[in-house]
């Protein structure tokens, strides 16, 4: 199988990489803006370097490719853009995409829209992928679009597609200077002795899923989803904030340094996912936990630091 992921230097982008390359079967060929050199790939993976931009030849990109990964966006929440823009950076482009992979007879197609932001404020409802979506930040907004093109531009064409609506990815190999992460950049920040800025008064919450798991699900979706359908990616399980800064409190040596912010108005209070779809073709027996995963990350710096 000839594989393309777009935004493979990216955190989940990696991640997903290393799972692949242990199928011997598996192509991959990476798409990204970032330098080639920046990261350890092994050899017989084909990279290619460019902008995610209208215009671009996706065709060439995509000649040869069984499925693609989309992972791309040129936003992430907190740093979101006018409305014009997003649809500018991201809409235009991934529709380009879209149309080439059909041109190109792409088989399949996965895209990693957000969990977080599309469904908007449920209230203390775990989202099903049956509600409709209700973003309030323009994030969200460029990722329905998204989803609504791959759904329209493949419909009646042999391409089928997979969009998988992931909640908060967390831990090693995520940036811990980042806009995201929340679990990855306070364990960071504990560790190293540095101010940790909290918004709001730490009722937010979550869906934490820990990176191996989020990858697991990815390929469980891939090999045993169903096609043309949307999957919810998390563990079903809301964690405050402040249960967050507790259990990292707990469990590391450092102390915490914590500065209070006011809270942000694209924050909704409530965001978990309700995953019985994924449960249903899942092959993970169990979830890593809070506290496991956060044992994982705080090693993953402390080796790093030594």
């Amino acid at each position: 199988m000839n594989v393309v992921i777009l935004g493979g230097i990216g955190f989940i982008g990696q991640h997903l990489i290393g799972s692949l390359q242990t199928n011997a079967n598996v192509n991959i060929t990476v798409f990204d803006r970032a330098d080639p050199k920046s990261v350890d790939f092994a050899q017989d993976i084909t990279y290619v370097q460019g902008n995610f931009t209208s215009g671009y030849d996706f065709r060439s990109l995509l000649h040869g490719a069984d499925t693609i990964v989309h992972l791309i966006s040129t936003s992430v929440p907190g740093t979101e853009k006018r409305v014009q823009d997003e649809i500018t950076s991201n809409v235009i482009p991934s529709s380009e995409l879209f149309e080439s992979a059909v041109a190109e007879h792409v088989k399949n197609i996965l895209f990693l829209s957000s969990g977080g932001t599309v469904y908007g404020d449920n209230g203390a409802v775990n989202s099903s992928e049956h509600d409709i979506p209700a973003p309030i930040n323009t994030y969200g907004l460029q990722k329905i679009m998204i989803e609504q093109a791959l759904h329209m531009i493949t419909h009646g064409t042999e391409t089928n597609y997979q969009i998988v609506r992931m909640s908060n990815p967390y831990g090693p190999g995520q940036n811990p200077f980042g806009p995201l992460g929340l679990i990855t950049k306070l364990v960071y920040q504990a560790l190293s002795g540095n101010e940790i800025h909290v918004f709001g008064d730490g009722s937010v919450v979550r869906d934490f899923i820990f990176i191996d798991d989020a990858v697991h699900a990815v390929l469980d979706i891939l090999d045993h989803g169903n096609k043309n359908d949307i999957y919810n990616v998390g563990t079903g399980k809301g964690v405050s904030v402040a249960q967050v800064i507790e259990a990292i409190d707990a469990a590391i040596p450092e102390t915490l340094h914590l500065v209070r912010e006011r809270s942000r108005a694209v924050d909704v209070p409530y965001s978990v996912l309700n995953i019985e779809k994924l449960n249903a073709i899942s092959t993970l027996d169990s979830y890593i936990s809070l506290h496991e995963g956060i044992d994982r990350t705080y090693h993953y710096f402390k080796d790093g630091q030594q």
